[in-house]
């Protein structure tokens, strides 16, 4: 806590206690010098908090801050009637400064400071012949007053610990984090250039650094696939089903059937996603690189756009159900002609929500989409809403465009 801010009840309290000694007629000034001196200290030590608390660099000197207060406290009850004054409490204050520090020889502190406050008034010469009863009462007050003081540093230490056990945990938590991203960014293509002719560009912004978000795409035997899938959910447990969900769906490239690859995700992701409550969309896509041919399904995405070379353009939909609801699900394969010029765009529904003040965000997405000719500059220009915006979902986008009648790259 700010050196300020454990200053601010010290002068507080300080202020009112000089209020009503000057306004109650039957609280006494036994001495104006002590008692002026006292403000003096106590405006002092405000001003050195306020110094600390500015200058980090000098916040292991505000120690000064509680052990002025201590002197300021003193001289009040000197100016104030001494064993009279009704003040003498506001020694605690300056106490639970020091003794919410976990160090131990703080304890040690507050009782020498408290004992200050309350010989103050014998060592600016008050008699002490007489006052037996006074010395006892400051040997006990001051043993009290310490005995406060260990409690509430032992509670200071124990907090202090919890406190350092839940940063431990939480860094912990952020380091596998951090090594769970890589992974889930070590699982994306690495290489866009696996068709002559083509090219292909993607994105995936995680809003938690992992999502459940993922894109692929690998050569198969006569050109390529192409794989956008969203897991419901955000977080670990959302990017370890899509990293399953992408390792089956790579596990069929032999099949030539796109709805093959989907039944085979379902199957083994039902059980998963139905004790978890979630789903999974995908769009999954296989590309003759020669001729063009796509042939594709669509798990519940609907998300999928065929850009035309001469501007026009349609969505890939189809009626068939996500992944994972265990409801004896089919998916069926539909089929579409990239011709040159033409381009594949497939997004998550992260990129509706970069148009949630839209009427028809579908549309704009499209309008978008059809404002660039090539697959790096969608992929670009969805990147550029991302930037500056709290995401509420994960942002992928995928893009292929034909560039012209392409043979495989030679592996």
């Amino acid at each position: 806590m700010p050196p300020i801010l454990k200053q601010i009840p010290v002068a507080l309290l300080f202020a009112a206690a000089v209020l009503l000694t000057l306004s109650v007629p039957s609280l006494e000034m036994s001495n104006r010098t002590g008692f002026v001196t006292s403000i003096g200290v106590l405006v002092g030590a405000t001003a050195l908090a306020a110094w600390f608390t500015v200058s980090p660099s000098l916040a292991r000197f505000a120690i000064l801050v509680p052990l002025l207060d201590f002197v300021a406290v003193g001289l009040l009850r000197y100016g104030t009637g001494e064993g009279r004054t009704i003040f003498a409490s506001l020694v605690i204050l300056p106490v639970i400064w020091l003794a919410s520090e976990p160090k131990r020889r703080h304890i040690l502190y507050a009782f020498l400071g408290t004992v200050l406050t309350l010989t103050m008034p014998f060592l600016l010469g008050s008699p002490l012949e007489g006052n037996i009863n006074e010395v006892l009462r400051v040997l006990y007050s001051s043993t009290a007053f310490a005995g406060a003081a260990a409690v509430v540093n032992e509670l200071s230490r124990l907090a202090q610990r919890h406190l350092n056990d839940v940063r431990r945990r939480s860094d912990a938590a952020e380091e596998e984090l951090d090594r769970a991203a890589a992974v889930q960014r070590a699982l994306l293509p690495k290489s866009s250039a696996i068709a002559a002719g083509y090219e292909l560009a993607g994105l995936c912004i995680p809003t938690r650094g992992v999502g459940g978000d993922f894109y692929d795409w690998y050569r198969t035997g006569n050109g390529f696939s192409l794989t956008l899938g969203d897991v419901m959910g955000k977080g670990v447990g959302a990017g370890l089903i899509a990293a399953t969900a992408r390792a089956v769906v790579r596990s069929a490239r032999g099949d030539s059937d796109p709805a093959a690859a989907l039944a085979r995700a379902s199957d083994c992701l039902s059980s998963d996603l139905e004790d978890t409550g979630a789903f999974a969309t995908m769009f999954h896509a296989r590309i003759d690189a020669g001729s063009g041919r796509v042939d594709y399904s669509d798990a519940g995405h609907g998300l999928t756009f065929l850009l035309r070379a001469d501007g026009g353009h349609e969505r890939l939909v189809s009626d068939d159900v996500p992944l994972g609801l265990g409801l004896g699900e089919a998916w069926s394969t539909m089929t579409r002609q990239l011709e040159p010029g033409d381009m594949i765009v497939c997004c998550s529904d992260g990129v509706l929500d970069l148009f949630e003040d839209a009427v028809n965000p579908l549309d704009r997405i499209a309008d978008l989409l059809a404002s660039h000719r090539t697959a790096a500059g969608v992929v670009a220009a969805v990147d550029a809403l991302v930037q500056g915006s709290a995401l509420p979902d994960d942002v992928t986008v995928i893009a292929v465009r034909r560039d012209e009648v392409p043979a495989l790259v030679p592996a």
